[in-house]
Parts: C-alpha cells; structure tokens; sequence
C-alpha cells in the first residue's frame, strides 16, 4: 500500500452538535434502538490505528467494563501529561496534527479518530 493513509471522525453526535453531556457523559450513545450496529463493524475493519484524547480514554476506562475494547488496534491517547504507556495504549504529549501527520504517512490502513471534542478541534 502506498499513499497517505485516511484520517476517519466517525462518532456519534447530537443534533445540536454534542458528542457528550454537560457533565461529560457518553451514556447516550449507548441507548439505540433497533436491530444492527449503523455499520460500525465494517467501519472497525477498515482501521488498524485509533486516536483519542485524554477525557475520552479516562471516560472509556471507568465505564466501559471487559476486555480494551480496541485492543487489537494501535491506540494513541494525546495527553498534556506525562504518563506511562500500558499493553493497548501509547500516551502522546506532541503536537497532535504534527504527529498525526506522520502516522498518516506511514503504511498501513485508516486512522479513527474517536473523539473528544478538545481533539477534534485541533483538526
């Protein structure tokens, strides 16, 4: 594969524009009805690297009970922090779109950008 690789947004979002609550929350988007996933698992097929700020990851990690859940992708959480890196995630305190950049340069398959807002507007 050659070529620069796609940076995808693929979330959920309001139609007023929100992604979360006012207290922060996600909840919402767990509460759908009817059959099927919206094409979310052959959206998840075509990425290999995920992308996420830090209030997401933490949101994710308190409430999201079980296995990583992008545990068979590489993971990147941007942070203004200095934290260690575990088994499913890399910690990034760099330039996010610099970085970004070079990911999007390297080989491989479609890059998900999974939130949050903060992130989102660095793009």
């Amino acid at each position: 594969m050659s070529g620069k690789r796609d940076l995808i947004l693929f979330i959920a979002m309001s139609l007023d524009g929100y992604i979360a609550t006012k207290d922060e929350s996600l909840e919402w988007l767990f509460n759908v009805e009817g059959e099927g996933d919206n094409g979310y698992s052959d959206f998840y097929e075509t990425v290999d690297t995920v992308l996420m700020g830090k209030k997401t990851y933490d949101w994710m990690t308190r409430h999201v009970t079980g296995e990583f859940p992008y545990k068979n992708k590489k993971c990147y959480v941007f942070t203004r922090s200095s934290i260690e890196d575990t088994e499913d995630v890399k910690f990034i305190n760099d330039d996010i779109v610099r970085f970004t950049n070079k990911l999007k340069n390297q080989e491989g398959r479609n890059i998900w950008l999974v939130g949050g807002g903060e992130l989102l507007q660095s793009f």
